[in-house]
């Protein structure tokens, strides 16, 4: 059976997905088609959202989308005393850490951290050994993404949040997009889910062969997930089709 675009909700990731990875987090301007895309969407389907771990505030810098949910650092909720002061230890920590390796930057968010090495990944397996030997003990966990490595209380997870839109927004079907270990982890769980999905992972040399396992399509970057997303907005501003057939419709 067909999904109306109205009982679709849309979750992407955003470096790497509808930004390009530059070497400056802050200058990770998303492509310029992407936000003028998003805001066509917004009123056609159940809903768009940006999940990510930057922080909320960077994402709207960003993303001036109005109606979609802009979701910065996998959807933590508030820390607890503890957790705030277990993270506040590690960053300490790390700070002294990674002082060797100029460029690494430590970026502090509200309820989490991200060691960027986007101007030195050579560093990859160094300096997650050396952050992985920090964690150990913490009570935080940290993922390896896309040259960066973001620490951060085990209550939050893009999975975990991901579910919480599911309840919240109760679609038909889900799209979700994005191009690291985290959002594998969204596409395994979503084949599971007991409604219709589509996943897309991103192409890219940073992440192992046959992470995206999952996906039912692969795209080569954030201008290639642009023209996806193009194409969406055609389909779906003309006659009603459903979810199943964005596949063929957006076919290079």
């Amino acid at each position: 059976m067909a999904v109306p675009p109205g009982e679709v909700l849309i979750i992407t990731d955003y470096d790497g997905t509808i930004a390009p990875i530059v070497a400056d987090p802050a200058r990770a301007l998303p492509v310029p088609e992407a936000v003028e895309l998003l805001s066509a969407l917004v009123p056609l389907v159940r809903g768009v959202a940006v999940l990510s771990g930057r922080s909320e505030q960077s994402l709207r810098s960003f993303l001036p989308v109005p109606g979609a949910a802009l979701i910065g650092e996998n959807g933590i909720e508030a820390l607890t005393p503890d957790e705030h002061a277990r993270l506040g230890n590690f960053l300490d920590r790390a700070r002294l850490a990674v002082a060797r390796w100029p460029g690494v930057v430590i970026e502090a968010k509200p309820a989490s951290l991200s060691v960027h090495f986007r101007s030195q990944p050579q560093i990859a397996g160094e300096l997650e050994n050396a952050l992985a030997g920090l964690i150990a003990g913490s009570g935080l966990m940290m993922v390896a993404n896309r040259m960066v490595f973001d620490v951060q209380s085990r209550r939050g997870s893009k999975v975990r949040t991901m579910c919480r839109l599911m309840r919240e927004m109760k679609p038909a079907a889900v799209m979700y997009a994005g191009d690291s270990r985290d959002d594998a982890r969204v596409h395994r769980c979503l084949k599971t889910a007991p409604i219709q999905t589509l996943c897309i992972g991103m192409a890219s040399s940073e992440m192992p062969a046959g992470l995206f396992k999952n996906a039912d399509l692969i795209l080569d970057g954030p201008a290639e997930m642009a023209r996806l997303l193009s194409r969406l907005v055609r389909h779906w501003s003309g006659p009603p089709r459903g979810l199943h057939q964005v596949p063929n419709a957006v076919a290079t």
